[in-house]
């Protein structure tokens, strides 16, 4: 989920709200509505070949209700705005120009940071998919030798790799990394016989991935260790995308720039409904 394993989340009081909500969240009753347990397979199966063990007693179910997007709402402000001092390059490898943590003990993000290596990663997948042969040529890459790779796996480890740039030891560097990848997955894998997604949905997309991997960073050991991990993982990412949804950020046009000044555009937004609302 791309948290250190002695990571405990960064200091400060948004990190600590997004912990302190999703800790509340996880520890809350499940929803009333839930579909009751199975009843007992009393019958024998119709398949003479089928399992004839008894099945496990029922158990009550004990998965967290719906996330409320709100409780994300806090973790933007971890993605420091382009006018915060040291601002951090948003260059292939910037990510954020302190070499690893901040006073508070977590990663140095920006927004520009993060938006700059999603947009480079969402602009080469777009070329790739549109076979846009130039787009792919500025940005480092060739559309001949993705091709001839036939591996979809390693044509999007290559976009990452032009994105991201030399890795480095950062945490900050590692969750850029995790979301150039799901992005460029995605737009590579939508629809695969038709269209490639619209550009205002990738930008959508990658704000939801930026959000919901910063949440991942922040509360790894908390939402690891909870019985349903898998459910408050989804649940997590599903409210990122319903946060992202809020606003509509079409790119000017389709190149790595456009793309991630509508991202970063749709992150300070973001931040403004936090600021409005602490």
């Amino acid at each position: 989920m791309g948290t250190s394993g002695s990571y405990s989340g960064s200091g400060g009081k948004f990190g600590d709200k997004v912990r302190d909500d999703l800790t509340d969240w996880l520890n809350s009753p499940p929803p009333s509505d839930s579909p009751p347990p199975p009843p007992p397979n009393d019958q024998p199966p119709n398949n003479p070949h089928e399992d004839n063990t008894p099945p496990e007693p029922n158990r009550p179910d004990t998965r967290p209700p719906k996330l409320n997007p709100n409780v994300l709402l806090p973790i933007v402000q971890l993605l420091r705005p382009r006018t915060a001092g040291g601002g951090g390059s948003d260059g292939p490898g910037g990510g954020g120009g302190s070499g690893g943590n901040r006073s508070g003990g977590g990663p140095a993000r920006t927004a520009a940071a993060s938006a700059g290596t999603a947009g480079r990663a969402a602009s080469a997948a777009y070329a790739y998919r549109t076979g846009d042969a130039a787009t792919l040529d500025r940005l480092g890459l060739d559309y001949a030798e993705l091709t001839a790779l036939g591996d979809p796996f390693e044509i999007t480890r290559r976009i990452v790799d032009a994105a991201c740039g030399r890795p480095d030891s950062t945490m900050e560097d590692h969750e850029q990394r995790l979301v150039a990848f799901d992005v460029a997955d995605w737009v590579l894998t939508e629809n695969p016989d038709g269209q490639p997604p619209e550009p205002e949905a990738i930008v959508r997309h990658t704000i939801a991935v930026i959000i919901a991997e910063t949440v991942l960073t922040e509360t790894g050991a908390l939402i690891s260790s909870g019985n349903h991990s898998g459910v408050a993982v989804q649940e997590i990412r599903d409210a990122a995308e319903a946060l992202a949804a809020r606003e509509q950020f079409p790119p000017n046009g389709l190149s790595d720039a456009d793309f991630a000044s509508s991202i970063e555009r749709g992150i300070e937004a973001l931040r403004t409904i936090v600021e409005g609302t602490s």
